[in-house]
């Protein structure tokens, strides 16, 4: 219930017409801000000895999302949340959120349960 308020805040603060200016290059940025940890965070795993399923993926699952409610504040704190690089970052943020849900569900889909 935390991620989806969470979400919900980031999405009262979302400028749908910014959002169309900054949307591609946010999105490209999102997308890499969560494969480069997820990937990154396997492999680590990998390398100390954990196997992929669930270990080793659940780590670089775990490292893949961005905090928007950090953001969120400390844009809106410096009063640049509804400037253009300000937007994109809560857009990259809130992409990034969304794929890491994404990720969480397969995660667990794949695996089943962690016991």
């Amino acid at each position: 219930a935390g991620v989806a308020l969470m979400i919900f805040e980031s999405g009262m603060h979302f400028d749908f017409e910014k959002a169309r200016v900054v949307g591609p290059k946010a999105c490209a940025v999102a997308v890499v801000g969560t494969i480069l940890p997820l990937v990154s965070g396997t492999i680590l795993m990998m390398i100390y000895g954990y196997p992929l399923l669930p270990d080793a993926l659940a780590v670089g699952t775990a490292l893949a999302p961005t905090s928007v409610g950090i953001a969120l504040r400390l844009l809106g704190e410096a009063g640049v949340l509804q400037q253009d690089f300000g937007q994109a970052i809560i857009t990259a943020a809130f992409v990034d959120d969304i794929l890491s849900l994404v990720l969480f569900n397969v995660l667990f889909s794949l695996t089943g349960d962690f016991n």
